[in-house]
C-alpha cells in the first residue's frame, strides 16, 4: 500500500569553490525567506558531493499542493532568481526539478504512516500525535486488553494522581507549579471528571430512592418556606382520594333550601376551592439587604412556582436545583481564586496559581464526597453493617478542614500562625460566598422552573 506525498520543489546549486563560505550564507538567508512565502511548508538543505571534486548545494522545498507551487512560480520565481544572479552573477550554476506523488514506505512494504496525521511511523506510537500503529482491533482479546490498559495505566497517570490527591495535601498542586505535570492528570480535567461523578451518582441515587434528596439551607436574607404540615396522629391523616368526603346530609336536607341562590352556590365552590390550594397564603418576606431581587422574585411569580412544586412534590425543583449546582460550582472557584489571591498580596503567584490550588481542593472535596455516597448506598439499609458509612463521614468531617490547611502551608509555605489567619479568613469568606451564589441559584431555578 502506498500513500501519496507532498509536493516537493527540488532546487540544486553548485557554487564556485572560491565564494562557497558566502554562498553558503545567503543559501540559508534566501530558503528563510522562501518559507515566508504562501504555500511553503519546510525546506531541507543538503550538500551534495560529486565525483570531480564539485560540492552542490540541493534545497527541497515542501509545499502544500501543486497549486501553491504554480502560484510561487509565475508570481515571485523570477525576483527570488534575479536576486542571486545580482549577487553572485555567473560564479554558480542551478538546476530545478519538481517531485510529485511521493510515496512513503515502511521497511517490510506495507503502509508506514499513521492514520490518524499521516506522519511516518518509527516505532509502535506516531511521534506526531501519539496513536497507537495499530490500524484495528482484531480480536474480542485486543479489547479486553486495551481496556486492561485504560484501567491499569492512563500512563499511570491516574493512581499516583489520586495518591497524592488523597493522602498528600497540597503535594500536587505544588508539582504542578514547579513543572512536574507530564506524570499527571491535568487539574481541570480531574476537577470536570470528579464533580461530574459526584453529581450524577448523587442524581441517579434520588431518582431510585438510594436517598431522599433532602436539601437544607439557610439563605439569610430570604426565607421561603413551602411544606405540608405532618399530621400529628393517625386520625388526623388526610384521605389521599380526590374526592372529597362530606358529611351525609340529614333526609330532610336533600332538598334544596329555598332562600339559596345560584350564585351562593358558586361562591361557596370558590371559597372551597381557594382553601385547597395551597400556594394562596404563601409567606414572603425580603430582607432589607435583599430588597434587589423584588423585581424578579414576585409573589405571582413565586406562587406560580409553588403550584408547580405541590403538583409533583417538588420533585421537579429538586431536579432543577441539582442540575444547576455543579453550574454554580463552576462560577464560584473563579470567585475564591480572587479571594485568594487579595489573601496572598505578596506571594507572587498569579491570579490562576490560586485558581489551580482551588481546583485540585475540590477535586478532592468531591472524590471523598463521592466515596461517602458509595458508602452509605452500600452499608446503609442492606444487611451488612451500619458503622462504616457513618465512620467515614465522621473522618472526613475531621480530614476536610485538616487537609486544607496542609495544603495551604505547603504550597504557600508560610508559617503556621499566617497560614491560620488566611484559613480562618478563606472561611468567613467561602461561607459567605457559597451561601450568596446559593440563593442567586435558589432563585435562578425558581424562575425558570
Amino acid at each position: 500500500m502506498v500513500a501519496s506525498g507532498p509536493v516537493i520543489y527540488e532546487v540544486n546549486l553548485v557554487p564556485e569553490p572560491a565564494i562557497e563560505e558566502q554562498f553558503d550564507d545567503w543559501l540559508r538567508e534566501h530558503v528563510r525567506e522562501m518559507l515566508g512565502l504562501p504555500g511553503f511548508i519546510d525546506a531541507t538543505i543538503s550538500r551534495v558531493e560529486h565525483e570531480d571534486g564539485r560540492a552542490a548545494r540541493s534545497v527541497q522545498y515542501e509545499l502544500q499542493d501543486r497549486k501553491a507551487l504554480e502560484q510561487y512560480l509565475s508570481d515571485q520565481a523570477a525576483g527570488m532568481r534575479q536576486a542571486a544572479i545580482d549577487r553572485f552573477g555567473d560564479q554558480f550554476s542551478v538546476t530545478r526539478r519538481i517531485l510529485v506523488d511521493g510515496q512513503r514506505l515502511a521497511p517490510s512494504g506495507t503502509l508506514g504512516t499513521c492514520s490518524n496525521c499521516e506522519t511516518l511511523l518509527t516505532g509502535q506510537y506516531c511521534t506526531e500525535c501519539g496513536q497507537r500503529a495499530g490500524s484495528r482491533m482484531i480480536s474480542l482479546w485486543e479489547l479486553i486488553r486495551e481496556a486492561s490498559e485504560f484501567l491499569t495505566t492512563i500512563d499511570s497517570r491516574l493512581w499516583r494522581t489520586l495518591g497524592l490527591l488523597l493522602f498528600r495535601p497540597g503535594r500536587l498542586t505544588r508539582d504542578y507549579l514547579l513543572g512536574r505535570r507530564a506524570r499527571y492528570v491535568p487539574p481541570l480535567r480531574l476537577f470536570i471528571a470528579f464533580s461530574l461523578l459526584f453529581f450524577f451518582l448523587l442524581a441517579i441515587g434520588t431518582r431510585l430512592g438510594l436517598q431522599d434528596g433532602t436539601l437544607v439551607a439557610d439563605g439569610g436574607g430570604v426565607n421561603i418556606q413551602i411544606g405540608v404540615d405532618e399530621p400529628e396522629s393517625a386520625d388526623e391523616t388526610e384521605p389521599t382520594t380526590n374526592e372529597t368526603s362530606l358529611p351525609e346530609p340529614a333526609p330532610d336536607a336533600l332538598e334544596e333550601p329555598v332562600g339559596v341562590a345560584a350564585g351562593d352556590a358558586t361562591l361557596a365552590g370558590t371559597e372551597t376551592e381557594t382553601e385547597e390550594d395551597p400556594c394562596e397564603h404563601l409567606e414572603f418576606q425580603l430582607g432589607t439587604d435583599t430588597e434587589w431581587l423584588r423585581a424578579w422574585l414576585t409573589e405571582e411569580r413565586l406562587k406560580a412556582t409553588c403550584r408547580k412544586v405541590v403538583v409533583d412534590h417538588g420533585a421537579s425543583y429538586a431536579q432543577a436545583l441539582l442540575e444547576n449546582i455543579p453550574l454554580m460550582m463552576f462560577f464560584f472557584l473563579p470567585v475564591m481564586a480572587l479571594v485568594m489571591k487579595l489573601s496572598y498580596p505578596l506571594s507572587g503567584r498569579y491570579y490562576v496559581e490560586h485558581l489551580l490550588f482551588l481546583v485540585h481542593f475540590h477535586a478532592f472535596f468531591y472524590f471523598i464526597l463521592t466515596l461517602n455516597l458509595l458508602a452509605e448506598w452500600s452499608f446503609e439499609g442492606t444487611t451488612l453493617p451500619d458503622w462504616p458509612a457513618p465512620l467515614l463521614a465522621t473522618a472526613t468531617l475531621i480530614y476536610v478542614p485538616v487537609y486544607l490547611f496542609k495544603s495551604m502551608r505547603l504550597v504557600y509555605g508560610q508559617s503556621r500562625m499566617a497560614t491560620l489567619g488566611k484559613y480562618a479568613l478563606l472561611g468567613i469568606s467561602y461561607f459567605v460566598g457559597l451561601m450568596t451564589m446559593f440563593v442567586i441559584t435558589l432563585t435562578v431555578t425558581a424562575l425558570t422552573l
